[in-house]
C-alpha cells in the first residue's frame, strides 16, 4: 500500500475515535435533575462500562461512504481498530496505552512510536489523550476535575452542564426527559473546539455518534453490534510482529 494511502487511511480512523450522531425521537415530560445528580450519573457510567467489542461502520471524508471496522476498547487506555475489506483486514491500528501504531498487513510494515498527545494528534486528528478517548468510545464524557463549581442550566430540550477544568472547559448535554448524555463540548485554551454528538439510545448505549472536529471536519459512526464489558486479551493491544519497523512519523497524517 502507497505511503500516501497509508496517511488517508490513519487519518480517516482518527475521526472515528472523537466522532457522535444524534437520532430523531419524541420528547417526553422534562425530568427535574441537579448539577450533583448528573455529576454522579457521570461517574456511575463511567465505572459500570470498562471494555467493548463492536463491529461499526464510519462515514467520513468527501466521499461520505461508509466502511466497516471492528474496535476494542479497555480501559484505562487501551484501543484497538481494525478496518475491514472484502478481501480481509486493511488495516490495524492501536495502542495499550503506551506505544500507538499503524500496521498494513499488506505492505508488511509496522509504524510504532509513543501514544503521546502529539502523535495522536498526528495519527488520530484529536488532541485527546487515550484515556479521553477510550471515555468516548464507551459512552462516558472524559474525566475532568472542576476548578470551579459546576453549572447547569436549561437549553431548550437540553440541560447544559458546564465544567470548567484547568487548560480547558467541558459543556455537556443531556435530554430533559431521559437524562441520557446527547452531546460532549470540549473547548480548550488556545485550540477549535470538539463537539461530539450521542443518538440511538439502546438499553442505555448510544448506537450513533457525530463529530464534528477542527477545521468543519465531520465523521459519523453507528454500532451495528456491541459487547460492554467484554473478557478481551491484553495482546489484542500489543502491535503484531512484523518484518519491518518503522518510526511513527513516516505515517503522519497529511496537513
Amino acid at each position: 500500500m502507497p505511503r500516501a494511502a497509508l496517511r488517508s487511511r490513519i487519518w480517516l480512523l482518527g475521526l472515528v475515535l472523537v466522532a457522535g450522531c444524534a437520532g430523531l425521537r419524541g420528547l417526553g415530560p422534562a425530568r427535574p435533575t441537579t448539577t450533583d445528580e448528573l455529576l454522579a450519573g457521570i461517574s456511575a457510567r463511567r465505572a459500570a462500562v470498562t471494555s467493548l467489542r463492536a463491529r461499526i461502520r464510519l462515514r467520513s471524508g468527501l466521499a461520505r461512504m461508509w466502511t466497516r471496522q471492528a474496535v476494542l476498547v479497555q480501559r484505562p487506555a487501551a484501543i484497538r481498530i481494525d478496518v475491514l475489506s472484502p478481501f480481509g483486514l486493511a488495516l490495524a491500528l492501536g495502542t495499550e496505552g503506551r506505544t500507538l501504531w499503524a500496521f498494513p498487513p499488506h505492505q508488511g510494515v509496522l509504524y510504532e512510536g509513543v501514544a503521546s498527545p502529539a502523535n495522536l494528534q498526528r495519527l488520530l486528528g484529536t488532541p485527546l489523550p487515550v484515556e479521553d478517548l477510550v471515555d468516548v468510545f464507551l459512552g462516558a464524557a472524559p474525566a475532568r476535575t472542576p476548578t470551579a463549581e459546576p453549572t447547569l442550566a436549561r437549553d431548550g430540550d437540553a440541560y447544559v452542564l458546564t465544567i470548567p477544568y484547568q487548560g480547558g472547559t467541558q459543556i455537556l448535554r443531556f435530554a430533559v426527559d431521559t437524562l441520557d448524555m446527547t452531546g460532549i463540548e470540549e473547548r480548550r485554551d488556545g485550540a477549535a473546539p470538539i463537539r461530539v454528538t450521542f443518538g440511538d439510545y439502546e438499553d442505555g448505549f448510544a448506537h450513533a455518534l457525530d463529530l464534528t472536529g477542527a477545521d468543519g471536519v465531520a465523521a459519523s459512526i453507528a454500532y451495528d453490534q456491541v459487547e460492554r464489558n467484554a473478557t478481551i486479551d491484553p495482546a489484542a493491544f500489543a502491535p503484531p510482529p512484523a518484518p519491518r519497523v518503522l518510526p511513527l512519523e513516516r505515517a503522519t497524517a497529511p496537513s
